[in-house]
Order: structure tokens, then C-alpha cells, then sequence
């Protein structure tokens, strides 16, 4: 009797991480800081729907940075200033940190990336 073999049609779980808004975070291009987090979190994102001070989320995943339109509303209201960094978009490149484990304050987050290899 020959073996059968039965294909699953689940698709795989994504992975989770887990991120924290409020942790300090710096510009890639012109190192500013923000002690309390990126401050475009103070708003919901119209881009995609996140709620105040929760991560971006994206359709397939991946949650390093706040969408452009929360970027743009956050400078239109003052809790940003433009980049002074080599930024064709004067957007400053602020990442959001992932972290394998759960964190004080975090949010859970699909996401396609791997976890920090300094946060994580």
C-alpha cells in the first residue's frame, strides 16, 4: 500500500514581535533623539489605522517605522521638525525597535522581520 501524503492548506503563522512606542529612539540620518519615543505615535495613522502610541501595521507584515502619512501629520502639527539629514523627503528614518519577548508597555506586532540583534 502505497504511503499518502496530505498537504496542509493553513498558512504559516507569522512571526510575532513585540515593540515598545515609548522607548527612546534616535534619526538614522541626523541623530536626533526623542527620549519618549518617536512622537508621531501621539497620533492615530490615517496611512494604515493604528491607534495613538500602537505601532504601524502593515498588510504582509514588517513594523520598523511609522507610516509616511503619520510622519507628515505629526510635522503639520508641530511634534516633528524636519530632517536635516541627506533625506530627499526631509523624513527622518526613525526605526522602531522589535523585540523578541514581551516588553513593559509593548505592543504586540506581526511583523516579517527578524528581531534586533541589539534589542532582541
Amino acid at each position: 500500500m502505497a504511503a499518502r501524503l496530505t498537504l496542509s492548506s493553513a498558512r504559516p503563522t507569522p512571526p510575532v514581535r513585540w515593540a515598545c512606542t515609548s522607548a527612546a529612539v534616535s534619526c538614522r540620518r541626523c541623530h536626533h533623539e526623542w527620549d519618549d519615543g518617536d512622537p508621531a505615535y501621539a497620533l492615530p495613522c490615517r496611512g494604515c489605522g493604528a491607534d495613538t502610541a500602537s505601532p504601524c501595521e502593515r498588510p504582509g507584515g514588517g513594523n520598523e517605522r511609522a507610516c509616511h502619512q503619520r510622519d507628515q501629520d505629526a510635522t503639520r502639527a508641530g511634534l516633528l521638525e524636519p530632517c536635516e539629514g541627506l533625506s530627499w523627503d526631509r523624513r527622518h528614518d526613525k526605526p522602531l525597535p522589535l523585540f523578541t519577548r514581551p516588553v513593559p508597555q509593548g505592543a504586540r506586532v506581526r511583523t516579517g522581520a527578524p528581531p534586533s540583534r541589539v534589542f532582541g
